[in-house]
């Protein structure tokens, strides 16, 4: 692996952990925030308001969804370009993340 340096290592292994806590965070964040909006749409008596919440609820479900599964997304659009127009794309990087990932979980 010759892109897989320890410096690269040690990026990767920042990357990984954000993503990790991103992926965690956020949707958890979501799911509090719908949960308040739920509450709303049940309170409230104005029916307009409560199609503007129950939008914004579904809306909050979908960005949890897609924030969960951007680690598994990016990597599937970069081989999709690679095909669609051919720029040189090679699976170095993603051997190295695989490898500092794979060693993140065994400790």
């Amino acid at each position: 692996m010759g892109m897989c340096n320890n410096e690269m290592q040690i990026v990767f292994g920042v990357i990984i952990s954000l993503f990790n806590l991103i992926r965690f965070i956020i949707p958890i964040l979501l799911i509090v925030l719908c949960t308040i909006d739920i509450f709303k749409i049940i309170v409230t008596k104005k029916e307009d308001e409560i199609k503007k919440l129950r939008k914004d609820v579904m809306m909050k479900i979908v960005y949890a969804v897609v924030i969960y599964l951007l680690p598994f997304l990016i990597p599937m659009f970069f081989r999709l370009a690679n095909r669609i127009v051919p720029f040189g794309y090679t699976d170095e990087w993603k051997e190295c993340w695989d490898y500092v990932e794979e060693s993140k979980k065994n400790n």
